[in-house]
């Protein structure tokens, strides 16, 4: 066997194995990528379903903790009460959370089966907001219990303002 000229480049089976080499080593990233992208797009929709259900939890305490005196009522469309003189409303149909202030609603979450409220008076839990003396009256605290697509719940606990009970 003879010695290789320095000069003369690179053999026919180096180029093969180069190729093969860079092959995997971009098959391998092409993999790597694809999975990351694939976790990024999982995990943004549920960063931006757990946002709204953030966001639609706090409008509820809010418009709870400033609710005006004797407002808060409930019926089979749902949650009222009045916030700085509006009508506020919170209800479930189609599948979304509704907040409706006048007329006009904004959909605060998608994918929700169902929406319970329970209201502290008394010292007690009940499902009906309390009546007095021919006028309802406010009670303490009101916990929301929303029902979403697949059983999972999630619960919001409001204090009403002071003058309440």
């Amino acid at each position: 066997m003879s010695a290789r000229d320095p000069a003369a480049g690179v053999t026919l089976v180096e180029m093969v194995v180069a190729l093969a080499v860079f092959a995997l080593i971009g098959g391998a990233g092409y993999t790597m990528l694809d999975q990351v992208l694939r976790t990024d797009a999982r995990t943004s929709g549920r960063l931006d379903r757990l946002g709204d259900l953030q966001r639609a939890l706090f409008l509820i305490g809010q418009d709870l903790g400033q609710a005006d005196g004797h407002s808060v009522g409930v019926d089979e469309a749902g949650l009222t009460l009045a916030r700085g003189g509006a009508a506020l409303r919170y209800r479930v149909g189609g599948g979304v959370l509704r907040r409706e202030v006048g007329d006009a609603g904004q959909v605060l979450v998608e994918g929700v089966e169902g929406l319970r409220w329970r209201f502290l008076a008394g010292g007690r839990w009940m499902d009906a907001p309390p009546a007095g003396a021919g006028r309802p009256r406010n009670p303490r605290a009101v916990e929301a219990v929303l029902v979403l697509t697949g059983g999972q719940e999630v619960r919001q606990v409001a204090a009403l303002p002071a003058e309440a009970d």
